[in-house]
């Protein structure tokens, strides 16, 4: 199923579900009740429980003489750590100011001490993190170093190695005069950096001569008794924290107090004004009420639509029967005023139904109405006689169904002695047809189906009956039957003369299923089926077969009468 027809599927499934009055209504009116219901008693249970979660509600702890003893042990302790820390910073002595009595001349001399001392730092650290020829010509290069006679001889011996080694750089590193060269410049570099540490030791001796001498450092004298502080530190200590500990559980006690208030707060504020109840209630009553109605009609589908019913039967929608428009200007004529009311001669859907029987293509002189619904088989035939009747057709209306008389209620006539009297042969057919008049002067007659029960007649009485209806074609321009699906399926036995049908079925009413097997029945019987009659209205209500009964009996003897229709 695509995604347009699953829609279309579901939106019929929705549209039928807001039709059933009956499981929607029931559900919703169940719902509502008991959700008032539920809305009346669950803020009273609530206003209980809240009252008595209330009484077991203890009272809350005054915290406030616990946070005053907490704040005064905790100044005690500030004061005791300031007078500690004080005490810390009086023993720790005072760096003694230097004394530099040294003239000018002197304090330049160090000064150029210190930048020598500071280059040969630098350069003696770089030879021995990088051992390298670079490193120990940068440190002969220096004034210090480089003034020294042996420096020069080592800085020459080291270029010829290098320039021997570099002769050996081509070949490759594992070469042994490679590695003895390499060897012999390591050697040199060693030396250099030798003389260069003997050069640093000269110049820290000179700079030491020459340095100031520093002040004498004065010890402190301490008068503080810091035994006694640190004592009343830890006092002061252990009393703070057993003020926070019982401030602690105060606050925890309060606030699992502050919960139970709350959650009693909650259940008694449980409720709403009326009319949200009502609103509420009536809410929740349609979904309920819609949900059970479309999880109904999901679970045994019926018939929506004149599309759905198409695509199930295989058939064209002829017409659908609306609800009937009141015509203020008909009810003004006394034929209009007595005619039964489930005949409407000007109705549309009537008149579209005539007119495709009438019509050249598909005239047919004998056509079946039926359906399951009795009711609505004889007021789809009865109706279509009428239109036919008044167009100034000659029409015979048939109703072969004992059990309801159908036709009889719709036309308002007497139901005896019918067909059954025929087949029974207790009447002739000029007695047992009813003529009655259209309008005010359109003739229709009327053979209905009476109130004996026959039973299963003979074969020779059937076919004597189904060659009298088919030989009354020469009298009549059209001859209508109304039949229920289960007579018209027994073929055999049943008295219809021609196999032209035409099948009714009730909007919102009629199951998918159902409908699709009366239309297998009926082409499994040699049955035409020239269209589908859809009813979408308020089913017809007729009189009982034991109501026209009764009427019968207190009219007395079987008198025709004639009944005025629309």
């Amino acid at each position: 199923m695509s995604g347009g027809s699953a829609y279309l599927w579901m939106a019929g499934r929705a549209r039928n579900a807001l039709r059933r009055v009956v499981v929607f209504g029931i559900v919703g009116g169940v719902v509502f009740i008991g959700a008032l219901i539920a809305f009346v008693l669950v803020p009273r249970n609530a206003s209980r429980r809240a009252l008595a979660v209330a009484s077991k509600i203890e009272a809350r702890t005054d915290s406030t003489p616990t946070v005053t003893v907490r704040d005064r042990y905790f100044a005690e302790l500030n004061a005791t750590d300031s007078v500690l820390n004080a005490t810390r910073r009086a023993l720790t002595p005072v760096p003694a100011a230097v004394i530099d009595t040294f003239p000018p001349a002197v304090r330049a001399q160090r000064d150029s001490l210190g930048a020598e001392l500071a280059t040969l730092n630098r350069l003696i650290d770089r030879a021995e993190n990088a051992p390298l020829p670079t490193s120990y010509r940068a440190l002969a290069a220096s004034p210090v170093v480089g003034a020294d006679p042996r420096v020069r001889v080592l800085l020459d011996s080291l270029a010829d190695v290098e320039r021997d080694r570099n002769a050996f750089g081509a070949v490759g590193g594992v070469d042994p005069v490679y590695l003895s060269l390499t060897s012999r410049a390591n050697a040199i570099g060693r030396q250099i950096q030798g003389i260069a540490d003997a050069k640093r030791g000269e110049v820290r001796g000179k700079l030491a001569l020459i340095r100031p001498t520093p002040a004498p450092v004065v010890k402190p004298v301490i008068t503080v008794d810091t035994i006694k502080l640190v004592a009343q530190r830890a006092t002061a200590q252990k009393n703070y924290t057993a003020a926070a500990a019982q401030l602690d559980q105060i606050n925890q006690k309060n606030t699992r107090i502050d919960r139970e208030s709350a959650h009693a707060r909650e259940l008694a504020n449980v409720g709403a004004p009326p009319w949200a109840m009502l609103a509420a209630a009536v809410v929740l009553a349609l979904a309920v009420g819609f949900a059970a109605s479309f999880g109904t009609e999901l679970k045994r589908p019926h018939i929506a639509d004149p599309r759905e019913a198409e695509q199930i039967s295989g058939s064209r929608v002829l017409t659908v029967i609306k609800p009937p428009e009141v015509v203020v200007e008909r009810s003004r004529r006394q034929a209009d005023v007595e005619a039964p009311p489930l005949i409407d001669v000007v109705s549309e859907s009537y008149r579209t139904l005539y007119l495709h029987i009438a019509s050249v293509e598909a005239s047919v002189p004998i056509v079946t109405i039926t359906g399951d619904d009795p009711g609505i088989v004889a007021t789809v035939a009865a109706n279509l006689a009428a239109s036919a009747a008044y167009e100034a057709r000659s029409t015979l209306l048939v109703d072969v169904d004992p059990t309801t008389c159908s036709v009889a209620s719709v036309l308002r006539i007497r139901p005896d002695p019918g067909l059954s009297g025929i087949i029974m042969g207790s009447s002739t057919w000029p007695e047992a047809i009813v003529p009655t008049t259209i309008g005010r002067d359109r003739p229709l007659d009327v053979l209905p189906s009476g109130t004996r029960r026959s039973g299963l007649p003979e074969a020779s009485v059937v076919e004597d009956v189904r060659k009298e209806l088919a030989r009354m074609q020469r009298r009549y321009d059209f001859i209508i039957i109304a039949a229920p699906t289960s007579y018209v399926q027994r073929s055999a036995s049943s008295i219809i003369p021609a196999p032209d049908v035409i099948l009714c079925a009730r909007i919102a009413h009629t199951t998918v299923g159902g409908l699709k097997t009366a239309v297998d029945s009926l082409r499994g019987a040699d049955m035409r089926i020239h269209g589908l009659v859809l009813w979408d209205a308020e089913m017809p209500q007729l009189e009982t077969r034991e109501e026209m009964l009764g009427a019968t009996r207190q009219s007395g003897a079987f008198q025709p009468e004639l009944a005025t229709a629309r």
